[in-house]
């Protein structure tokens, strides 16, 4: 009687169970990585972020970088170089010559004023063609950082036969050693223009 009376009971349950059994999923149920793998990947992570620098870090990188050609406020620095510019307006003629306070012989740390820094202007520049040309005025405009300091040296000439000037020739390099290659461009009233690299051995720059 007993037994009888159970066996209806453990019918229904093995039934329950197989029926869930064949409702499951039929992937493999999800198991966690070992504590070794969880190991590897740990010192993977430490491995990557002990590379990778901390952004004030990479900052100062850049920034100590940019400070080794840069000079007063961002401004390229090259000591040896320089940047001439040549404009031609009615019978003037406007030459400006741009360069670190060192390539003349300064210290970078003051700007040379008053006439006295006018000197650095004179002979730097000889205009060539067949007519006269006369200087009529001279400046001098520097500025510095306390570090590093240039200056703009600038002529203006008034020429008789302002067409008959056919180029400009250079004497930065005998007057002042320091120098090694200017970048020196002419532009002229029609919108010309004329860029060139001056050296030592190459002081002219035509018009033409």
């Amino acid at each position: 009687m007993i037994s009888f009376r159970f066996w209806p009971v453990a019918a229904i349950s093995a039934a329950s169970l197989i029926g869930l059994a064949a409702c499951g999923p039929a992937s493999d149920p999800y198991e966690p990585p070992s504590p070794v793998q969880e190991s590897e990947l740990t010192e993977a992570a430490i491995a990557v972020d002990a590379d990778r620098p901390a952004a004030p870090e990479a900052v100062a990188e850049l920034e100590a970088a940019n400070d080794h050609d840069e000079g007063h406020a961002g401004e390229a620095h090259e000591h040896g170089g320089g940047e001439l510019a040549i404009t031609r307006e009615d019978d003037f003629l406007t030459v400006s010559l741009d360069a670190p306070l060192a390539n003349f012989g300064l210290s970078e740390t003051k700007v040379p004023e008053g006439p006295k820094a006018e000197k650095y202007a004179e002979g730097i520049v000889e205009p060539i063609g067949p007519t006269v040309c006369e200087e009529t005025e001279r400046s001098i405009t520097g500025r510095t950082d306390g570090t590093h300091g240039a200056m703009t040296v600038s002529v203006v000439w008034r020429c008789k036969k302002i067409d008959r000037v056919e180029g400009m020739l250079v004497h930065v390099f005998e007057r002042y050693p320091a120098f090694e290659h200017i970048d020196a461009i002419y532009l002229g009233p029609e919108g010309q223009q004329v860029a060139k690299e001056l050296t030592p051995s190459d002081t002219e720059i035509d018009f033409d």
